[in-house]
Formats: C-alpha cells, sequence, structure tokens
C-alpha cells in the first residue's frame, strides 16, 4: 500500500519594492550635480537651457543635477592657433562645385598656372604679387561670449586676420614685406584683427601674428627676388664696409687734429711764456740801468762774454814768445 505523495509548500515570493531603491537613486541622481573645474579650466552653466552669467572657478562645485544643469568647460590659458592662407579655399577644393563654387583646380585654369593651396596671393602697393601665409595664436578673454556669440571662433580669427594682413599689404612695397618692415607688418596685422573681433565680440585675444616661411614671391619669379635681394644685400655691406672704413678715417683725422691742436696749444703757451719772460727781463734791465747805466752795462758784457766764451775756440800764446805764431786765421789763396 502506498501512500499519496505530498508537494512541500510553497514559500510565498519576496516582492520587490521600489520604494527601498528609491532613495539610492536621488541620492546618485543628486551626486550628478556635483563638478570640477581644473585650475587652467573655467566652467559656464546652462540651466534648462539659459546661460547662467557667472563663470565658475578652479574648485569643486554643486548645481542642479544632470538634465537641468548642463556644464560646459573650456581652457582658458591654453594657446590656440589657426593659420592664414587659402586654407579655405583647399577646404572647398573637396567639396561639389555647386556648393563651394570656384575650386583650387578652376582657380589654377583662370591665372594659367597652379597655386599652392596653403597660400594667399596678394597684392602689394607696387603692384606686386606676394604668397602670404601666417600662423596665427590666441587665447579666451570672456569665455561666455567665445562659447555662444560666434558659432566657428577659429574661422572668424581666420578670416580677421587674413582681412587685415590683405589691408595692410596693399599699402606696403614687396620688399618691405619681404625684408625691412615684417616686424611693424605683423604688429599692425595684430593690431587691425584685434579690433575686428571685438566688434564682433569674440571673446579671444590674439597673441602673436608671425610670417612663416613660406612668404614670399610667386614660384615663377622667385630666382629674379633672390637675385635682387643678394645685390641688395651686396650693396648694403658695400655702403657697410664704406661706412666704417670712413669712420675709421674720420677717428683717425679727429685724433691727428686733436694732437696737433694740443701741440699748437702747447707752442703757443710756451712762446707766450717766453715772450713775457723777456719782456720782463727786458723792464728789470730798464730799471737798472736808470739806477746805475755803468755799472750795468759792465755786467750785461760780463755775462755775455760768460756765455760765449765757452762755446769759442780759445789760444793762449806768451806775450814773451819771440817767435811769431801763425793762429791760422788766414788761410793762403790758391
Amino acid at each position: 500500500m502506498h501512500r499519496a505523495y505530498h508537494p512541500p509548500p510553497r514559500l510565498p515570493k519576496k516582492r520587490f519594492r521600489w520604494w527601498r531603491v528609491l532613495p539610492w537613486l536621488a541620492v546618485a541622481y543628486a551626486l550628478t550635480g556635483f563638478y570640477s573645474v581644473q585650475p587652467n579650466e573655467r566652467a559656464v552653466v546652462r540651466r534648462c537651457g539659459k546661460v547662467l552669467p557667472q563663470v565658475s572657478e578652479p574648485g569643486l562645485h554643486f548645481g542642479f543635477p544632470y538634465g537641468i544643469d548642463r556644464v560646459v568647460k573650456v581652457r582658458v590659458e591654453e594657446q590656440k592657433q589657426v593659420g592664414v592662407g587659402m586654407s579655405r579655399l583647399g577646404r572647398s577644393a573637396k567639396e561639389p562645385a555647386s556648393q563651394s563654387g570656384v575650386g583650387i583646380n578652376q582657380w589654377s585654369r583662370a591665372l594659367g598656372r597652379e597655386i599652392q593651396p596653403q597660400q594667399a596671393e596678394c597684392l602689394t602697393g607696387d603692384n606686386n604679387v606676394i604668397l602670404l601665409s601666417a600662423n596665427v595664436q590666441y587665447q579666451i578673454e570672456d569665455v561666455h561670449r567665445y562659447l555662444f556669440g560666434t558659432a566657428d571662433v577659429p574661422v572668424l580669427v581666420e578670416n580677421a586676420v587674413a582681412g587685415a594682413l590683405c589691408g595692410e599689404v596693399s599699402k606696403m612695397e614687396v620688399d618691405d614685406v619681404l625684408t625691412t618692415r615684417r616686424g611693424w607688418l605683423q604688429t599692425e596685422v595684430q593690431r587691425h584683427a584685434q579690433d575686428t573681433l571685438d566688434r564682433y565680440e569674440a571673446g579671444v585675444r590674439i597673441t602673436s601674428v608671425l610670417l612663416d616661411e613660406r612668404t614670399g614671391p610667386p614660384q615663377e619669379v622667385a630666382d629674379a627676388f633672390r637675385d635682387v635681394t643678394a645685390a641688395r644685400e651686396d650693396c648694403q655691406r658695400a655702403i657697410n664696409e664704406a661706412e666704417g672704413y670712413a669712420a675709421r678715417l674720420r677717428q683717425s683725422a679727429e685724433a691727428d687734429a686733436d694732437s696737433l691742436l694740443q701741440q699748437a696749444e702747447g707752442f703757443a703757451q710756451k712762446t707766450t711764456l717766453l715772450a713775457e719772460s723777456g719782456a720782463e727781463r727786458f723792464r728789470l734791465l730798464q730799471a737798472e740801468l736808470a739806477n746805475g747805466r755803468e755799472l750795468t752795462v759792465r755786467r750785461l758784457i760780463l755775462e755775455t762774454m760768460e756765455e760765449v766764451l765757452p762755446r769759442m775756440k780759445k789760444i793762449v800764446s806768451d806775450r814773451e814768445a819771440s817767435e811769431s805764431v801763425d793762429l791760422g786765421i788766414m788761410q793762403p789763396e790758391e
């Protein structure tokens, strides 16, 4: 006789209670409101799409959780760089002609030669064509304007510098652009481009504009420009050598003139002193002659003989000598 099988009673299932997890989810969601800003960064908060006016400084900050607040961080101390030339034309060459208009190949056919995609051709004030290419560095100055004032800041910086560069070059001679006034040109382009960016409220500050080594004449006339530059350098070197030689001669002549002047002044002083001493001596003699003429004349004769006799040849003869002595004064005529 078999026993009837009775299955074990089933334990009731525990129902998952979401309300127990909700506090943890709320805490995790609230923690998304914390954000940190690095020392070289600044942050701007967009709350429900609206940009808050304050800028978050470096450190830990708390706002509304994700979805309500959106934090945009930018590196304000980073040096950003953009190249100025024909980069836009180079980009448009890869696009369809209906969208970009004229590409590099069409420009080349129009000019009858190949153009370089990273250089811009500009006409100088003396009607010479020159290839321009520059590197521009800039920094963020106003975070709000940089993020929300302009759609594409690098393109705006490139256009501003390119416009200022062409405007200044069109007023200069090609030799000045390539040699003597290159530094002045870079400074003026930076100043005018910064004025343009300030008018557009781009929120950036240009730190440097440097013409690179690709700036120069077109390839067709590059050899002639090099010859002209070499000749100009030779001319300037000859001028410098001539000016140096002239400076050396001038210094030598000035030194000789100073020496002669000093000698003349010394001789004049010496002559003046001698004349004054002689005049004083004669005045003293005149006074002595007035007091005792005979004694003074005798003294003058003795002093003169004392001065003259040592320089004369003297012969002493005995008065009592019987024979005559030939002094050799009278020479017989032959």
